[in-house]
């Protein structure tokens, strides 16, 4: 079943026509990942999923656990399940791990009781939760958000968008910049989030790391996907891959 369509989507920044009648979908319980070289229109889609602006979707439809959510503000398309990890990550750098988690719950439970007319079909993890997938935030969890290493906070953002009402994870480029080791601990956390029930879009440069977790692969190219099939298809489509990812 799938849990997010986009069909024939068309998103602008100002003037400039980025996504192109752009369509796929992310099926319940999958890791989807969504690859493309630098400006194919990654960043953009998930902004135009999670109700960011910019961009300004003027065309097409997207569809969230059965509901059109095309146009709709950010913070109502959240509170229905939706949670989106930027690749700026945006963590509270004066505030400790432990503040930041607290606060990421305070701001969850406002949002589900102020003014919202859905129904939350999923509770955010609690703190004890969250450090069972990353235990390096359980050690570090009274240091303050900027004194982490980059894998450390990319940890962290991670585990602010768990305490939330999260259905459908969306992970803007989570293993820039990061060590190899740091990488294989996010992937093997990914992988446990995605295990116990949360379905996970996943936009990453990083492509032969991002295809070694993932069910499902699309490749966008000038804002129009070229690329629909499984990992395995997509590691066995040497043109594709050289073509749009150079890989």
């Amino acid at each position: 079943m799938s849990l997010l369509e986009l069909d024939a989507v068309d998103a602008y920044y100002g003037e400039s026509h980025i996504l192109r009648d752009l369509s796929f979908t992310v099926e319940e319980g999958d890791i989807c990942a969504l690859l493309g070289r630098n400006g194919a229109g990654k960043t953009t889609t998930l902004r135009s999923v999670a109700g960011a602006t910019p961009p300004e979707v003027r065309d097409g439809t997207i569809t969230f656990a059965g509901s059109d959510v095309t146009g709709m503000l950010a913070e109502d398309v959240s509170v229905r399940g939706l949670s989106l990890v930027p690749e700026e990550r945006r963590i509270f750098s004066n505030l400790t791990v432990a503040e930041n988690l607290h606060l990421a719950e305070v701001v969850s439970n406002r949002s589900n009781t102020v003014g919202r007319s859905v129904q939350v079909t999923r509770e955010g993890m609690s703190t004890e939760e969250v450090y069972e997938y990353f235990p390096r935030l359980d050690e570090r969890a009274d240091q303050r958000g900027g004194t982490l290493s980059g894998g450390e906070q990319q940890m962290l953002a991670i585990a602010r968008a768990l305490k939330q009402n999260t259905d459908l994870l969306m992970l803007d480029e989570p293993y820039e910049g990061l060590a190899p080791q740091i990488i294989e601990a996010v992937e093997a956390a990914v992988e446990r989030i995605s295990e116990n029930g949360t379905t996970i879009l996943l936009v990453e440069q990083n492509a032969m790391a991002a295809m070694d977790i993932a069910d499902s692969c699309y490749v966008i190219d000038q804002g129009a996907i070229v690329f629909g099939g499984t990992a395995d298809e997509l590691r066995g489509d040497e043109e594709t891959r050289d073509r749009y990812l150079g890989v």
